[in-house]
């Protein structure tokens, strides 16, 4: 690859990373799918088929982008590296018991003590694939209520690679 095709390269990935910026949900009755686009794009449309600006979030560029919603509207975390999100998704969003339990590491953590939670972290970081998988099949398993369960999707440099989102 030369230098012009790795500068090309480059630049598509990057347009790629900060072409979703926007995600909606179309009313607090009809929350079930997440919209997503851009906000510039979607701006430029004619104002009868925009989105109302009520449940629209902007998403700040990242390789990492997990989308969560309910009938109150989208929230979202941003993370720059893979196990930054494994990490933060686990502990912040899903819990750790599933996965403590779903990989049979429950005996290693009750011997690590107080210091578990550094111990499940070097479990994460000697097989991100393994829980990176294991959260996508939580994201695709994921449905919005009106209650307490959120729809969930991750996006990958811009690209859904689990759950479900319609692209404007």
């Amino acid at each position: 690859m030369n230098n012009f095709d790795l500068r090309k390269y480059l630049a598509e990935g990057k347009l790629l990373k900060e072409n979703i910026d926007m995600a909606t949900i179309l009313s607090h009755d009809d929350y079930y799918d997440l919209y997503i686009g851009n906000k510039a794009e979607h701006d430029a449309m004619d104002e009868e088929e925009q989105f109302s600006d009520e449940y629209m979030i902007d998403l700040k560029p990242a390789m990492y982008k997990m989308i969560y919603w309910n009938d109150e509207g989208p929230d979202y975390n941003a993370y720059d590296s893979k196990e930054e999100y494994i990490k933060d998704a686990i502990g912040g969003f899903w819990g750790e018991d599933h996965f403590i339990e779903k990989f049979g590491i429950e005996a290693e953590l009750d011997a690590a003590g107080d210091n578990w939670e550094s111990v499940f972290h070097k479990h994460i970081e000697d097989n991100p694939d393994m829980y990176y998988e294991e959260l996508n099949k939580l994201i695709n398993n994921s449905e919005p209520d009106g209650d307490s369960a959120y729809g969930v999707a991750l996006l990958v440099n811009g690209k859904v690679v689990a759950g479900e989102a319609t692209k404007l």
